[in-house]
C-alpha cells in the first residue's frame, strides 16, 4: 500500500537521552542466545498502569515464555530514546514502538519489525489528528496561529512528526517556525493520553493525538466527544510495529514472530479492549514512508539522540 505524506517537517531538537537503570545479565552479545527475553513497552496507552493492561502484558509474557522455552520479563520504559537505547545496548529484545522511533531503532539498534495488532491488513494503518476543545471557536488549521499546542514526545510519530508536517504543508510556515512563531507556547505532553487531556481540559488550546487514543478516550468516557472538535486528519500511517533485536538468533527472531501471528489468546485481546484484532506480519518496508518524511527534512538518527 502506497502511503502518501507531507514531505515537509521542522527538525527536531531537544530529545533527552534516558537511561534505564536495571541490568539484564544475561543480555545476549551479537548471534547469541540469551538466558532471558526482555520486551519493553513504550510510555503511551500500552504501557498504562490500568489494572486490565497489566494483566495483558502478564498473560503475555507468561504465553511467550512457554512458547519460546525462555523467561520472558516485561518492563515499562520511560520513553521512546530509553527503548531504543536499551535496545542498542541488548537489554531489550522485543519492544512495542511507534513508527518514527522504530525507523530511528532499526538505523541504531538493530530493530526489526514484525508485527503489528490489527483486524487485518487494511486496517493496519492509523491517523493523526489535531484536535481542540470546541470552547476555543477553532474552526481550522489556519486557526491554530497564536494559540497554546501540545504535541507528545519529539519521537511520537502522529503525536509530532505528521502533525508538525502537517502544519507546514497546510500554512506555509518554516519548520523551524513552530515552536518560535507560529505558537505562543509549545509543550510536550509525554503520551497521547496526556496530549487530548490537555486539549479536552482547556490547558491548552491544540493537541496532537492518535485516533486510536482519540477513539479509545472516548470510548472510556475519559474525554467527551461533543466537546471537541477534530481540526485535521492525517494521511494514514503505518502503525506501530513490534521489533525483535536483529541480533538475536535467525531461528529465535523466527520463533518470536511465530509466537505473534500464531497468538490468538481471545482473553488477551480482551483485557486489552482489542478483541477481533490480531497480530499480523509486517516488515521494514512498510515504513519507507515515513523515511521519506525524515529525509526530505534530512534527519537522521544522529541528530535526535546525541548521548
Amino acid at each position: 500500500m502506497r502511503l502518501r505524506f507531507f514531505l515537509v517537517m521542522a527538525l527536531i531538537t531537544g530529545l533527552l537521552v534516558s537511561t534505564w537503570g536495571c541490568s539484564n545479565q544475561q543480555a545476549s552479545s551479537q548471534g547469541k542466545r540469551p538466558a532471558k527475553l526482555v520486551m519493553a513497552y513504550l510510555p503511551n496507552e500500552d504501557s498504562a498502569g490500568d489494572v486490565n493492561r497489566k494483566q495483558s502484558r502478564d498473560m503475555l509474557m507468561k504465553d511467550m515464555s512457554a512458547f519460546l522455552g525462555i523467561p520472558v520479563e516485561i518492563v515499562i520504559l520511560d520513553d521512546y530514546n530509553a527503548v531504543i537505547e536499551t535496545m542498542r545496548n541488548e537489554k531489550t529484545h522485543i519492544a512495542h514502538f511507534g513508527p518514527f522511533s522504530y525507523i530511528i531503532a532499526h538505523d541504531r539498534s538493530k530493530a526489526e519489525a514484525i508485527c503489528v495488532m490489527a483486524k487485518d491488513q487494511q486496517s493496519a494503518f492509523y491517523n493523526s489528528l489535531l484536535v481542540t476543545h470546541k470552547d476555543t471557536g477553532i474552526q481550522t488549521i489556519e486557526d491554530i496561529k497564536g494559540k497554546s499546542m501540545a504535541f507528545v514526545d519529539p519521537a511520537s510519530t502522529s503525536g509530532n512528526l505528521v502533525p508538525r508536517a502537517t502544519i507546514v504543508a497546510r500554512l506555509g510556515v518554516k519548520a523551524e517556525e513552530i515552536d518560535t512563531k507560529l505558537f505562543k507556547s509549545v509543550q510536550f505532553a509525554g503520551n497521547h493520553t496526556n496530549s487530548l487531556l490537555a486539549a479536552a481540559n482547556k490547558t491548552v488550546d491544540v493537541a496532537a493525538v492518535s485516533t486510536s487514543t482519540y477513539e479509545n478516550s472516548i470510548k472510556k468516557g475519559l474525554v467527551k466527544e461533543e466537546d471537541l472538535r477534530i481540526i485535521i486528519k492525517s494521511d494514514p500511517i503505518p502503525s506501530s510495529p513490534v521489533a525483535v533485536y536483529g541480533g538475536l538468533p535467525e531461528d529465535l527472531k523466527a520463533k518470536i514472530k511465530e509466537f505473534f501471528l500464531k497468538y490468538d489468546n481471545p482473553e488477551y485481546f480482551k483485557l486489552r479492549n482489542e478483541e477481533g484484532k490480531r497480530y499480523i506480519s509486517i516488515d521494514d518496508s512498510n515504513y519507507n514512508p515515513i523515511r521519506d518524511i525524515a529525509k526530505a527534512m534530512n534527519l537522521k538518527a544522529e541528530e535526535l539522540l546525541k548521548s
